[in-house]
């Protein structure tokens, strides 16, 4: 394999109307793609709760989009409000989310640039900062605390707008597992802890037996430290470009092959 993708098979887990783009990028590199979409995206209803905390955004000091989901699922409502004012500050915690934003006309977006968690975000941006102003943050039901929890220590008043919901969609393991068998598979992409839970009970026991033999690139330390006990490998990437998870599954491949040899 040598650090090349070619003749490498490659497991993306991001939801089907979201895994086109990678799809295409990984097999212009060379790779054999199986999709198997790990997490469905269901947009929240509109309720009285979801329109008052639109109509508080469209003024707040910050709007924080935690993911693309976030942007197509919440942003619509927040113009409909009247938002985001010329004084609101926009924020993402990843380059794809940023470019989300873009698109749909929301030019000026701060985003950390040396990766792509809460933390990160924190650390590189002014939302560090922000005491005694109003934060929004616009997300999936659920999800991690931490961002919420900073922000209110240091002062800042924050909400949730939850917008859409995660859930475990019924994908069909046989096709993975006959490319498994055939010994077309060496590395799966994991974008976030709970894509790999959905993955894994996905899977059964015959593709979780398969995972001490395969590669995995994930996103950041924290799904990481979650992967390490399933694979026999895993590579560790700081954002979700493109361009980086391309070569990470290279270097999982070579990294899986050399171990066997």
């Amino acid at each position: 394999m040598n650090g090349s993708l070619d003749g490498i098979g490659v497991v993306v887990t991001r939801p089907a109307h979201q895994a086109g783009p990678l799809t295409a990028a990984l097999e212009k590199a060379g790779a054999e793609v199986i999709g198997f979409p790990s997490l469905a995206i269901k947009s929240e209803p509109d309720s009285e709760t979801t329109r008052a905390l639109a109509a508080e955004a469209a003024s707040a000091d910050w709007l924080i989009f935690v993911s693309p989901n976030a942007v197509e699922h919440g942003l619509h409502r927040i113009k409909e409000a009247g938002g985001p004012s010329a004084n609101t500050r926009v924020a993402t915690v990843g380059q794809g989310t940023a470019e989300a934003l873009r698109h749909a006309g929301v030019g000026d977006v701060l985003f950390p640039r040396k990766g792509a968690t809460s933390e990160d975000l924190l650390v590189e941006t002014p939302l560090g900062k922000a005491a005694h102003e109003r934060v929004i943050i616009v997300r999936g039901r659920g999800g991690r605390q931490h961002l919420a929890e900073t922000l209110r220590k240091q002062g800042a008043k924050v909400d949730f707008l939850e917008v859409y919901s995660r859930e475990c969609p019924n994908t069909d393991p046989q096709q993975l597992h006959a490319a498994i068998s055939q010994g077309r598979v060496h590395v799966v992409i994991i974008t976030s802890g709970e894509v790999l839970g959905n993955f894994l009970t996905l899977i059964g026991e015959y593709g979780r037996r398969w995972l001490e033999q395969a590669g995995a690139v994930v996103i950041g330390d924290r799904v990481a430290a979650l992967a390490k006990p399933h694979f026999r490998h895993v590579e560790t990437t700081q954002t979700a470009a493109e361009h980086e998870l391309i070569a990470a599954s290279a270097r999982a491949a070579a990294a899986v092959e050399e171990i066997q040899e």
